[in-house]
């Protein structure tokens, strides 16, 4: 799996416009049997317009846009509460869904579209998201989830790294400066250590390990340790 995931940082880092970046992500995760992926990328009130990207069929995005089933859909306002990544399937309709949300879905399921795995991204420039679906049965893409859903997490944030830099204006991505303790703390937690493990292979309390990540995550305008990792990985300032 760790070859995998090189070789999608590899096509990140190539990337040079949306259609290389949607292929990047769509190879990576069509490894992992999800089939279609959509990024929407929102800046904080100013001049930048949203970015989108998808693999979803052009009929689809239209028929749901024309709809305006972003108003009721109820993986978005999921997705608009909610800042961990999640499953989503039929169930997340509940008991008291309406005749137009049922639709949705029955419809959805037609374009192959039955189950799904959405990342919320907030950062200081503003919200993303990106979702991945797929037309297996529920039971088995979520078992996959299970199994894959940090790597498909940090994978998202990533990604939202890389197209936030090359699609908008990058004059708020300024190489950034970490200490040398911050790099080791962030090189070694991106290795799958604890911060347990990883004051112990410093020689350093975990209090002082979570200081420097801490430090690193403010440094990186990052709100979420994964998120620092994705940004430090981009910025070359530690490897996978």
């Amino acid at each position: 799996m760790s070859l995998i995931f090189q070789g999608f940082i590899d096509r990140l880092t190539d990337a040079k416009a949306g259609d290389d970046l949607s292929k990047a992500i769509s190879r990576f995760a069509g490894s992992l049997g999800l089939t279609k992926f959509a990024y929407m990328g929102f800046r904080r009130p100013g001049p930048h317009l949203p970015v989108y990207l998808t693999t979803y069929p052009t009929e689809w995005v239209f028929h749901y846009a024309s709809r305006r089933y972003q108003e009721i859909d109820p993986v978005v306002v999921e997705a608009r509460r909610n800042m961990l990544p999640f499953f989503w399937d039929q169930r997340i309709l509940g008991a008291g869904a309406s005749d137009e949300q049922r639709s949705l879905f029955g419809e959805a399921s037609d374009f192959g579209i039955r189950c799904g795995f959405n990342v919320p991204i907030h950062d200081s420039q503003g919200r993303a998201l990106v979702a991945f679906t797929s037309d297996r049965p529920p039971a088995e893409m979520k078992r996959d989830i299970e199994a894959h859903g940090n790597m498909l997490h940090l994978a998202s944030i990533y990604f939202h790294v890389h197209a936030r830099q090359k699609l908008e204006d990058a004059t708020d991505f300024e190489q950034p400066h970490l200490s040398p303790r911050e790099v080791a703390c962030l090189q070694w937690i991106v290795r799958g250590k604890s911060t347990w493990d990883v004051g112990d292979i410093l020689n350093i309390s975990r209090r002082t390990v979570v200081f420097h990540l801490e430090n690193a995550k403010r440094k990186l305008h990052a709100v979420s340790l994964p998120q620092a990792v994705a940004t430090a990985l981009y910025h070359k300032l530690i490897e996978f």
